[in-house]
């Protein structure tokens, strides 16, 4: 999903959400033949403001049967995902200058890796502001949205993509960490993840 979101979508803030978190209740469910049927499951960006927001584990199953839904399956899609463009642009739902003045690199973040010394110093949003992917910067990126969605959901596991905690495994393990019990996932794993989400890590 990129910071093209409807007018819908960017009026309504967390407060508003209705009891439970679905503010968006999208599933992808199966046709009624008994074969499986492809998930319509797109990158935000080309579904234009629509959310396809999953859960890693959903995401595994889901590549495990080549991205195909079984009859009668549903996969909660409406989990709160906005992306980098989105927070690069806008604050809703955090506290005042939460972006400009929360350190990437800090407590208050739980995030401790510096690879290359790249993010010294710099607050949430000099990391969004930040391109390319020396350093790992797409992943850092993805994972300032993530955390900044979770800062503006109350870190609501029924709403949110991904906790503070899961954000924090993901930077900490430069990509590397355990989603679910019994699953591990690799840099390359969890970048599928965002990129199939999200769009594009470098847009």
């Amino acid at each position: 999903m990129s910071d093209h979101m409807n007018d819908s979508a960017q009026a309504k803030s967390p407060a508003e959400s209705p009891q439970g978190g679905l503010s968006r209740r999208h599933l992808v469910r199966a046709g009624l033949s008994a074969a499986p049927v492809v998930a319509g499951l797109k990158s935000n960006s080309v579904l234009a403001g629509d959310h396809t927001c999953i859960r890693p584990s959903s995401f595994s199953s889901l590549r495990a049967a080549n991205m195909k839904v079984s009859y009668q399956r549903d996969i909660k899609t409406d989990y709160e995902c906005r992306s980098h463009g989105y927070w690069k642009r806008h604050g809703d739902g955090l506290p005042a200058d939460y972006k400009k003045n929360t350190k990437f690199i800090s407590s208050e973040t739980g995030f401790t890796a510096n690879p290359g010394s790249a993010y010294t110093g710099k607050s949430l949003q000099d990391v969004l502001d930040m391109g390319g992917n020396q350093y790992n910067t797409a992943l850092a990126r993805h994972v300032v949205a993530a955390f900044l969605t979770a800062v503006a959901y109350q870190n609501d596991p029924s709403i949110v993509m991904l906790t503070k905690a899961q954000c924090k495994s993901i930077w900490q393990g430069q990509g590397s960490w355990q989603p679910f019990a019994g699953a591990t996932w690799s840099y390359t794993d969890t970048m599928a993840y965002f990129d199939m989400v999200y769009g594009p890590a470098f847009l």
